[in-house]
């Protein structure tokens, strides 16, 4: 029942590779004819209509610019560790989550 592959894996997987690294090198063919996209000119920016929301806005605003001069003010002292060490976790085998 089970046929001997037409070539072999390692034939096969090398053919592969080669295939797309000469396609990842050879220029696009398709690029080339085709026209480049059109710009969409973006909107300027719109002043909203209503009172209360340009008010809001302004609010947000002014609370970002204080949380992030809160944070650019923190003094931290010379050598201290790093906020985030990334440590990769060591792969679990059979198990999904």
């Amino acid at each position: 029942m089970d046929q001997p592959p037409a070539i072999p894996r390692r034939r096969f997987v090398k053919l592969l590779a080669v295939s797309a690294a000469a396609l990842a090198a050879s220029p696009d063919p398709t690029r080339a004819a085709a026209p480049p996209p059109k710009r969409r000119r973006t909107a300027t920016a719109a002043v909203p209509a209503d009172a209360a929301l340009r008010k809001e806005l302004a609010s947000e605003k002014k609370s970002v610019a204080d949380v992030l001069k809160v944070i650019r003010a923190f003094p931290l002292p010379a050598g201290s560790p790093p906020a985030l060490v990334f440590r990769p976790m060591k792969p679990t085998r059979g198990r999904r989550s």
